[in-house]
């Protein structure tokens, strides 16, 4: 949650209605927290029933939130744990999908879960497994799991930016991006990561190029999805919307020099980059 005392937690709500602007919240299960010593746990606990607990505790407290902004919100989780096995991971995401019929579905708060490293979804294989039509944990119970893509974390973690014509590559990612990902895809976090970091620190360098590439297909993919969703929906006469973040991070996320610790690009500049690039998508899609 983005506050720390009950002072902060008005200005944050005022600050959102005065501004006229919708909030993303964020919840880490079993983490995201400092302890005592100032130390950023970001996964505290590998217990099945401390997540539950805590996603149960943190989805209310967002939820009452979301109320009190004007223009409303969402909410994006760091679920679980990448250790647990299929039957722990099931049983974790159906609880959460349970809450979220109880508390969030009613006022059409969207809850997704994030590709992210550490986490249930860090992994695209372990994704498939949970989440494939073809498993057996993917049967009803979570069918309506969402999810927000930040495929910059899979392509640190398996060391490659996946390329279809590549053939370690096509004969799954294609797969995976188009019955997996986009139709379940409801937010993407557009940073353009490589296969030893989740973050290119200038992805306007002309030796990223093939690698941003690779990842503006993907976004496109997803962006269809979404828009082919919108045009399936009840909601045909409103415009089409898209929920994309250039969601670029400071040190440790963007390299440093050694000793010095001075950032070795600049942040603002890859997120407008960034930025540029999903707007030029976007355009090239609604014409």
């Amino acid at each position: 949650l983005a506050y720390l005392t009950a002072d902060s937690r008005e200005l944050l709500i005022s600050s959102l209605n005065e501004a006229d602007l919708a909030i993303v919240f964020q919840i880490h299960t079993a983490g995201g927290y400092f302890e005592d010593n100032n130390n950023y746990v970001y996964c505290g606990s590998y217990d099945v029933q401390d997540h539950q607990q805590d996603f149960a505790k943190q989805l209310v407290e967002c939820i009452q939130l979301i109320d009190e902004v004007r223009q409303g919100g969402r909410i994006n989780v760091h679920a679980g744990v990448d250790a647990w096995n299929q039957q722990q991971a099931t049983g974790f995401l159906k609880f959460c999908l349970n809450q979220i019929e109880q508390h969030a579905k009613s006022k059409n708060i969207t809850v997704t879960f994030e590709t992210h490293r550490q986490r249930l979804f860090g992994s695209p294989f372990q994704t498939r497994d949970l989440l494939s039509s073809s498993s057996s944990a993917a049967a009803p119970p979570l069918s309506s799991l969402r999810l927000n893509a930040d495929l910059s974390h899979w392509y640190c973690a398996c060391e490659r930016v996946f390329d279809e014509t590549e053939e370690r590559d096509k004969t799954w990612w294609p797969e995976l991006v188009s019955t997996v990902v986009a139709p379940r895809c409801e937010y993407i976090h557009a940073r353009l990561g490589w296969a030893q970091g989740p973050q290119l620190a200038d992805p306007s360098a002309p030796e990223c190029q093939s690698d941003v590439a690779l990842q503006l297909k993907v976004w496109k993919t997803l962006v269809e999805a979404q828009f082919a969703r919108q045009d399936d929906s009840s909601n045909n006469n409103k415009a089409a919307t898209v929920y994309a973040s250039p969601e670029y991070g400071p040190p440790p996320y963007l390299p440093v020099q050694p000793h010095t610790q001075e950032p070795v690009a600049s942040l603002s500049e890859a997120v407008a980059y960034t930025k540029k690039l999903l707007e030029d998508l976007l355009a090239s899609m609604v014409k």
